[in-house]
C-alpha cells in the first residue's frame, strides 16, 4: 500500500478495488478445492440415485408384462375355442340355456331380436348375454351351441383372473354378439337406440371391431384399444382383441378387457418421491397414473361423459357391456379416453421425448428442468415412464456436500473480516468525502472534513471544483429560466416571441405543424410567419392589449384562429397564449393545436347522430307496421275463406268473378301481410332453400302500389327456373326490397323516363339479380363511396346512408357479392346494381305440393276444430264440412278437452293464442291424456312474432297454417296431417317430443 499512499491523487475506486483484488487471489484457490470436494460427492449421491430408480423401472416392468401376457393368453384361448367350435357340430344346448333364448320385444309390444334376458338367475354367472337382431331372421342353433361352449371358457378364465372386466364375441357375418359376464339386453334402449338392431350395427362401428376388420389389420394379428371409462361400474379398462377367422372368411372377434386399476397398484411400487410414475400406451393415452389415480379422475369428467351419451347412442353409456366398453375410446361422437383424461405430464415433457427415453431404458433424458426415463413393456403397447424435477433431485443429494458448506462458510467468514478492514480505511474516507460533497452543494460555507494527510487533497479538489460550478451556473440562470417556461407549459407546438414579436424559440411539433425548420423561424415576426393577411391587423391589435396589461383578457384563454402554413395552405388551430418576464424582458409563448381532426371527428359525429335519428324513425315506423300486418291477419282469413267458399257457391253463376276478384284481392293482401311480418321478424339467421325469383315478386307486390303513385314502370325479366341457394330468405328479401326503393328514391325527382328494371338468371357457380333504374346515374366521383356505412347523396329525410352498407354485408355472409356495375354507367343512363349469391347446394328439384284427394274426398272422418272467434270458427266449420268433414267445435281448449274425453276424432284443428287455455297448453293436455291424437294436431296461428308462440312450434315440431290462408292450404295441410298419422314413425318424427340431442330439433318451415 506504499505506492499509495505516495500518489494522493490516485482515486478511492482504484484503492478499493486494489484491496478486494488481494483478497479474492488468496480465497479463490481454497474455494475452487471445496467446490470440486462438494462437487465430486454430489455427482458420486446423484448418479446412485438415478442408477436405483431405472434398476427399479425396469425390475416393475415385469408385472406389467405378467398382466398383459396372462391377457393375450386369454383371449389366444378364446380364439382357439371358437375356431374348434366352428369346425365341429359342438355340444348340445341345454334345455334351460335354450328355452331362455327368446323373441326380445320393445315397449311397443314388438320384437326386435332375440336375446337370453329370460336365462334362470343361477345359470346366470357361467353363461353370457347373446344378442341376435331381428333383422337377421331367427338365429340357427350353432350360435347358441357355441355361445354356450364359450361362456364355459372365459368363466374359468374370469374366476381365475379377476382382473378381467369383460369377455365377449362379435359374430361375422351375421351380426351377433356375445357378453360375459351376463348383463340384460335393455342396454340398447339405455344407450338410446330405437331397437336391437340399430344397437348392434352401431357397436359394429367402435374401435374394439374396425381395428380388427380384414382392412384395418390384414395381418390378422391381436392389438389393443385405447382406455376408456366404463359406464356399467367396472372402472375404467383397455381391451385386448383378436380377429377370428375359418380360411379365408372372418367369423367375428374375441376380446377381454382388464381394469386399469390393477396398473395403478402396480406403480406404487416403483421409487418415491419426488418420482412421479405414469403407465401410457404408445398413441399416448393415460393408462394409469399415480401421483392422482386415473379412477378419481374419472368421476370428474362423468359430466362430460353423461353429455356424450345424449349426443350419439353414448360412446360410454353403451359401456353397460363389454361392447360399449371397447367403443367408447373410438366412438367418433363422444370424446375418447385421451380427451376426458390427458396425460399429467411435467411442462415441457410430452410423448415425444416419452419415446425418446423409452428407445434407451434406464437412460435419464432432460427437458425444461426435468429428468424422465421410460421402458416399453413387451407384449403389450404400453410404456412406463418416471419423472422428477431436477431440483428436487439436486435437494436429496444436498446433505453429502453439507460438511464442504461449512469450510466454504468459515473461508466467506475470513474473507468479510478482510472486507471490514477494507471498509476502515478506504470505504468511510470515500463516504464521508461524498458527504461533504453532498453538504457543499447546498451550502458554500460548508466545513472542510479532516481525513488526513492521505484524502486530504481530494477534499480541496472538491472544493475548487464547486467554486467553479456555482460561478458557471449564474452565467446561465437566464437561458435556463427560458427553457423551463417553454418545457413547463409545453402543450402542442410551442412558439415564443420578443416583445417586438420576433420568434425567438420554435420547438419541434411547430416545425411540424407550421413546415417551416427553427433555422428559418427565429428572427422573423409572427405576422410574416404565420398570420393570414386578413388576420394580420387583429393580431397586431391583441399583440398591443397584452403588452398593456392585457385588459381584453386574451392570454390564457383558449381562442380559434387560423395560421399559414410554410406552403402557403391554412389551418384552423386553438391557441392559448401567456407571457413570462426574465430579467424584466417580457416573452409571449404561444401553444398551438391544430383543429383539423377535431373539427373532421365533430362533423361525423353529427352525420352520424342525424343518421341514428332516421334509423330509430325508420324502426319505430317498421314496428308499427308490422303491429298493423299482424292484426290484419284475423279478418283476411274470414276474407280469403269466405270468398273461397262464395267462389264455390256461385260457380257457373255471373257472381262467380266477383268473388274471384274478392279472393285474389285478399290473397294480395295476405302476401303483403306476410312480407311485412317476415321483415318485422326478430329471429337468428336461419338459412334454407331460397328461390330468388320469389324473393322479387313478394318485393313488387308490396312496392307495387308505391311504385305506381309515383309513375314509375316496374319491368321484371326473371329467368325460369332458377336454381335455389342456401341462404336466409328474409335477409336476401330485405336486401332485394332495399334495391327496389334505392333505385324509387334515385327516380323521385327525374324529369324523364321513370321505369326500373329487375332481371335475374343464373350462371355455373350461382344466381344473380341485377336491379337498373332510368334515373341520372351515379356520379365518377362518388362511385368508390356509395358502399360506405353513412355516406348518403339523398336529401335529409330520406335515407341514413346504411341501406346500401349493409345490403354488401349481408351478401358477403352469404358467400356472394354486391356491387356497381361500371361499365353500363354513363351520364343520364340510370344506375345498375347487381347481387350475385353462390349455390351452396344441389341441383334444385321441384317439390310438389297439392291437397291428398283419398283423404279431402272421401270426408276423412271427424274433425275437432278450436277457436275462441267464433267468425273464424265459422269460416274453418264451413270448410271442412265442404270437404266432406264431420266437423265439431269448442271456443276454448278446456272445452275442447271435454269433448275428448266424450268422442273420438280424427285430428285437431286449433288456434294458437286462446284465452283459458291455449294452443300449446292443450297440446300438452292431449299429449298426456291422448297421446295418439297429439300428434294428429294442426295449429292455425297469426302468432309469427311472439317469441314464445315460436319457441313452441319449434320444440313441438307439428305442422301449423299461418293466417291468412286459403280453403286449399286448409284441406292441404290437414291431409298431410292425416296422412302422417298412419305411418307411426312418420308422425312420431315430426310431432313427438324430441329427446335425442344427437339431432337437435331446429326451426322448421312447413
Amino acid at each position: 500500500m506504499s505506492e499509495l499512499d505516495d500518489d494522493p491523487q490516485m482515486s478511492a475506486q482504484q484503492l478499493l478495488r486494489r484491496a478486494r483484488r488481494w483478497l479474492w487471489l488468496t480465497l479463490l484457490p481454497l474455494l475452487g478445492l471445496v467446490l470440486l470436494l462438494a462437487a465430486w460427492q454430489a455427482w458420486a449421491q446423484w448418479q446412485k440415485g438415478l442408477d436405483t430408480a431405472a434398476a427399479e423401472l425396469r425390475s416393475q416392468r415385469h408385472a406389467f408384462e405378467s398382466i398383459a401376457r396372462d391377457t393375450d393368453n386369454h383371449v389366444a384361448d378364446l380364439h382357439h375355442w371358437m375356431q374348434r367350435e366352428y369346425l365341429r357340430s359342438g355340444e348340445p344346448v341345454a334345455p334351460a340355456v335354450a328355452q331362455a333364448f327368446q323373441p326380445r320385444h320393445r315397449a311397443d309390444g314388438s320384437a326386435d331380436g332375440y336375446s337370453l334376458d329370460a336365462l334362470p338367475q343361477l345359470l346366470r354367472d357361467g353363461m353370457g348375454q347373446l344378442l341376435w337382431p331381428q333383422d337377421q331372421g331367427r338365429p340357427p342353433a350353432a350360435v347358441l351351441q357355441r355361445a354356450q361352449a364359450l361362456s364355459a371358457v372365459i368363466e374359468t378364465a374370469h374366476q381365475r383372473n379377476p382382473d378381467f372386466a369383460w369377455s365377449y364375441f362379435f359374430g361375422l357375418p351375421e351380426k351377433h354378439i356375445l357378453l360375459f359376464p351376463w348383463v340384460r339386453s335393455n342396454l340398447a334402449e339405455d344407450g338410446g337406440a330405437p331397437d336391437l338392431s340399430t344397437a348392434v350395427k352401431a357397436w359394429y362401428d367402435y374401435e374394439v371391431v374396425t381395428a380388427g376388420m380384414a382392412a384395418a389389420n390384414p395381418a390378422r394379428l391381436p392389438y389393443w384399444t385405447a382406455p376408456y371409462i366404463d359406464a356399467g361400474g367396472q372402472g375404467l379398462l383397455v381391451s385386448h382383441a383378436t380377429p377370428l377367422y375359418l380360411g379365408d372368411d372372418q367369423l367375428g372377434i374375441v376380446g377381454t378387457d382388464i381394469k386399469l386399476g390393477t396398473l395403478e397398484g402396480l406403480l406404487d411400487r416403483l421409487p418415491g418421491s419426488p418420482w412421479k410414475a405414469w403407465a401410457v400406451d404408445q398413441r399416448g393415452h393415460l393408462l394409469a397414473d399415480r401421483q392422482q389415480p386415473v379412477a378419481e379422475a374419472a368421476v370428474s369428467v362423468s359430466v362430460s361423459v353423461s353429455a356424450a351419451n345424449t349426443a350419439a347412442s353414448s360412446s360410454t353409456g353403451v359401456a353397460a357391456t363389454s361392447v360399449a366398453a371397447a367403443a367408447s375410446a373410438a366412438s367418433t361422437a363422444a370424446p375418447s379416453m385421451a380427451q376426458l383424461l390427458p396425460l399429467r405430464l411435467p411442462a415441457g415433457v410430452d410423448m415425444a421425448l416419452v419415446r425418446q427415453a423409452a428407445a434407451s431404458p434406464g437412460q435419464p433424458v432432460a427437458a425444461q428442468g426435468q429428468l424422465l426415463m421410460a421402458i416399453d413393456v413387451r407384449g403389450a403397447p404400453w410404456t412406463l415412464v418416471l419423472a422428477a424435477p431436477r431440483s428436487e433431485l439436486l435437494l436429496a443429494v444436498v446433505p453429502q456436500v453439507l460438511p464442504f458448506s461449512l469450510i466454504a462458510l468459515g473461508l466467506l467468514a475470513v474473507w468479510a473480516v478482510a472486507q471490514a478492514l477494507l471498509r476502515q480505511r478506504i470505504l468511510n474516507p470515500v463516504l464521508e468525502l461524498l458527504g461533504y460533497l453532498q453538504r457543499l452543494s447546498a451550502d458554500p460555507a460548508a466545513t472542510e472534513p479532516n481525513l488526513g494527510t492521505r484524502w486530504q487533497a481530494w477534499v480541496q479538489v472538491v472544493t475548487r471544483t464547486f467554486a467553479q460550478l456555482r460561478s458557471s451556473t449564474q452565467r446561465e440562470q437566464r437561458a435556463e429560466a427560458l427553457k423551463s417556461a417553454i418545457v413547463d407549459h409545453a402543450q402542442a407546438a410551442l412558439m415564443v416571441a420578443d416583445e417586438a414579436g420576433r420568434v425567438v424559440e420554435f420547438n419541434p411539433a411547430a416545425e411540424a405543424l407550421i413546415g417551416c425548420s427553427r433555422d428559418q423561424a427565429v428572427g422573423k415576426t409572427m405576422v410574416e410567419l404565420l398570420i393570414p393577411e386578413r388576420f394580420q391587423e387583429r393580431f397586431a391589435w391583441g399583440l398591443r392589449q397584452m403588452r398593456d396589461g392585457d385588459r381584453a383578457g386574451l392570454m390564457g384563454r383558449r381562442l380559434p384562429r387560423v395560421v399559414r402554413r410554410a406552403d402557403g395552405s391554412e389551418l384552423p388551430v386553438e391557441v392559448v397564449m401567456w407571457m413570462t418576464r426574465v430579467d424584466g424582458t417580457a416573452f409571449y409563448t404561444a401553444s398551438v393545436a391544430d383543429l383539423t381532426e377535431a373539427r373532421a371527428a365533430a362533423e361525423v359525429i353529427e352525420r352520424q347522430r342525424d343518421a341514428l335519428r332516421q334509423s330509430e324513425k325508420l324502426t319505430a315506423m317498421g314496428s308499427l307496421l308490422a303491429g298493423v300486418a299482424h292484426e290484419l291477419n284475423n279478418p283476411l282469413a274470414i276474407v280469403m275463406g269466405r270468398a273461397s267458399l262464395l267462389e264455390e257457391k256461385t260457380e257457373g253463376t255471373p257472381l262467380q268473378a266477383d268473388a274471384t276478384r274478392i279472393r285474389a284481392a285478399a290473397e294480395r293482401c295476405g302476401r303483403i301481410v306476410r312480407t311485412f311480418l317476415n321483415m318485422a321478424r326478430s329471429r337468428p339467421a336461419q338459412r334454407g332453400s331460397v328461390q330468388l325469383n320469389d324473393l322479387v315478386l313478394a318485393a313488387a307486390d308490396m312496392l307495387g302500389y308505391t311504385l305506381r303513385s309515383h309513375g314509375i314502370e316496374l319491368e321484371l325479366r326473371l329467368a325460369a327456373p332458377l336454381p335455389e341457394v342456401q341462404a336466409d330468405g328474409d335477409q336476401i328479401g330485405q336486401v332485394v326490397l332495399n334495391l327496389i326503393v334505392n333505385a324509387q328514391q334515385a327516380l323521385a325527382a327525374h324529369t324523364g323516363l321513370r321505369r326500373i328494371s329487375i332481371s335475374s338468371g343464373s350462371n355455373n357457380g350461382g344466381v344473380w339479380l341485377q336491379v337498373t333504374d332510368s334515373g341520372p346515374g351515379v356520379p365518377e366521383a362518388l362511385r368508390d363511396k356509395i358502399f360506405e356505412p353513412f355516406f348518403t347523396t339523398k336529401a335529409d329525410g330520406m335515407g341514413t346512408g346504411l341501406g346500401l352498407s349493409v345490403s354488401r354485408g349481408i351478401v358477403r355472409e352469404h358467400g356472394g357479392e354486391l356491387a356497381l356495375i361500371v361499365a353500363t354507367l354513363q351520364p343520364g343512363t340510370g344506375a345498375s346494381l347487381t347481387l350475385s349469391l353462390p349455390l351452396h347446394a344441389a341441383a334444385p328439384t321441384v317439390a310438389t305440393q297439392g291437397v291428398p284427394t283419398p283423404v279431402a274426398s272421401q270426408g276423412g272422418g271427424r274433425v275437432l276444430v278450436v277457436d275462441d272467434e267464433p267468425e273464424i270458427t265459422d269460416l274453418l266449420r264451413s270448410m271442412l264440412e265442404s270437404a266432406g268433414f264431420e266437423v265439431a267445435c269448442a271456443d276454448s281448449g278446456a272445452v275442447a278437452l271435454e269433448m275428448l274425453a266424450t268422442a273420438n276424432f280424427a285430428a285437431i284443428v286449433s288456434d294458437l293464442r286462446m284465452p283459458d287455455m291455449d294452443g300449446a297448453a292443450l297440446w300438452r293436455a292431449v299429449r298426456e291424456k291422448h297421446p295418439a291424437l297429439a300428434t294428429r294436431m294442426l295449429f292455425v296461428t297469426g302468432d309469427t312474432l311472439s317469441p314464445g308462440a315460436r319457441q313452441f312450434l319449434d320444440d313441438a315440431a307439428c305442422p301449423r297454417l299461418d293466417k291468412p290462408f286459403s280453403r286449399a292450404d286448409l284441406l292441404a295441410r290437414l291431409a298431410q296431417v292425416l296422412q302422417g298419422a298412419q305411418a307411426p314413425s312418420a308422425s312420431n318424427a315430426r310431432c313427438a317430443p324430441q329427446t335425442d340431442q344427437s339431432h337437435p330439433t331446429g326451426p322448421r318451415h312447413v
